[in-house]
């Protein structure tokens, strides 16, 4: 286990120590620091286990999350980020790499369940035209980090509301909305574009054993990146 991931440990059971309302404010910082993709994950850590600490001597000495932070810990929380080192470009990049795999696995096994399920039930085509497919996964691999930016920053807008359960709730519909909008282009280029290019026919498991090396390939190289 990485620094890192142990401070991310501790800060877990550390603040279930706190009221219920100042864990409420202090969660807003935790996932107002962590999803921003600027800062230093290491550093952001470090300080967000100083605030807890500090939010938890306050809560013994008698005071709220509001007398640490004032009336707008929003602007607390954007003044602290000012003064975090910024994070690796190749962090970032990982981040995105990590989610368009993932995704592109996630694909594939689907992808051969239903290749092998649905073929059960009715007359299935089962070939793919290389054409087709390589748009999907550029459309795929280009819309990734747009969707990760704009997830995050629907979380960031829902965070420090007077009213966090409306918050929360605007938060989803958002999230289905912008969800809709992305599946909208797949849907137009599934109905209107001819398949195109080189067909192949592959049998339901080949993707499922890919989708899944796949996966298991990247879980083995966060494992390797964080032991280093």
């Amino acid at each position: 286990m990485t620094y890192t991931e142990e401070l991310i440990k501790l800060n877990n059971e550390k603040r279930e120590a706190l009221s219920e309302r100042n864990q409420q404010v202090y969660e807003d910082f935790l996932l107002y620091f962590r999803t921003d993709l600027r800062i230093a994950e290491q550093q952001a850590e470090e300080l967000l286990m100083d605030i807890l600490d500090h939010l938890l001597e306050a809560e013994k000495e008698g005071k709220t999350a509001s007398d640490l932070f004032g009336e707008n810990p929003k602007a607390y929380a954007e003044e602290l980020i000012a003064h975090l080192p910024r994070e690796k470009k190749k962090h970032q990049l990982a981040v995105v790499a990590d989610a368009f795999f993932s995704t592109l696995a996630f694909i594939l096994i689907i992808q051969g369940a239903a290749n092998g399920l649905l073929p059960l039930f009715f007359d299935f085509n089962q070939t793919i035209s290389v054409g087709n497919a390589l748009v999907i996964a550029i459309y795929v691999g280009f819309s990734i980090p747009l969707a990760i930016s704009m997830v995050f920053g629907f979380v960031r807008q829902s965070l420090f509301k007077p009213d966090q359960k409306k918050s929360d709730t605007w938060m989803i519909l958002k999230g289905g909305l912008y969800g809709m909008v992305w599946f909208v282009p797949l849907f137009l280029f599934y109905t209107f574009v001819p398949s195109f290019g080189p067909e192949l026919s592959l049998d339901w498991w080949i993707y499922v054993v890919v989708g899944g090396l796949l996966y298991l390939i990247l879980k083995i190289i966060k494992g390797w990146d964080k032991s280093r």
